[in-house]
């Protein structure tokens, strides 16, 4: 392995700039990701993932309770871009919800890897590493 970063890039999107900075740092300090983008609003997310369709992100962490687009409005917009591969990029729900209903209909769509009600833990990324990068050894 090249580098000690299983994913070249992870974008999190959350409304809640306090979260925001507590999962970045988290990722950070876990050695997740070489790059961690955040965005507090889901259409800057939106915008700037479909700017660039060549260089997507490894893993996409997103909140589902946010206003003008909520985490199910995001996933819809990646489904529409299926032309481009967007439709293909890796989500993990990082949500406060653990209803049931959110859980079941995140799951119906095919790029959401993971439900993870916050906040992260080591565990979680390890385990998430192992279905992006399954050859990858995190110790």
């Amino acid at each position: 392995m090249t580098s000690h970063y299983p994913i070249q890039t992870a974008i999190v999107v959350d409304d809640n700039e306090v979260d925001l900075f507590i999962q970045k740092r988290f990722i950070e300090m876990s050695h997740f990701a070489n790059k961690i983008i955040t965005f507090s609003s889901p259409g800057q997310a939106l915008a700037a993932i479909q700017s660039d369709p060549n260089q997507p992100p490894g893993v996409i962490f997103l909140d589902l309770n946010m206003p003008v687009i909520n985490g199910f409005e995001f996933l819809e917009a990646l489904q529409l871009n299926s032309s481009t591969g967007l439709d293909q990029l890796k989500v993990v729900i990082l949500t406060s919800s653990n209803n049931q209903v959110d859980y079941e209909r995140a799951h119906a769509y095919k790029n959401v890897i993971g439900f993870i009600s916050k906040p992260l833990t080591q565990q979680r990324l390890d385990e998430l590493v192992k279905r992006i990068k399954p050859d990858v050894d995190m110790e």
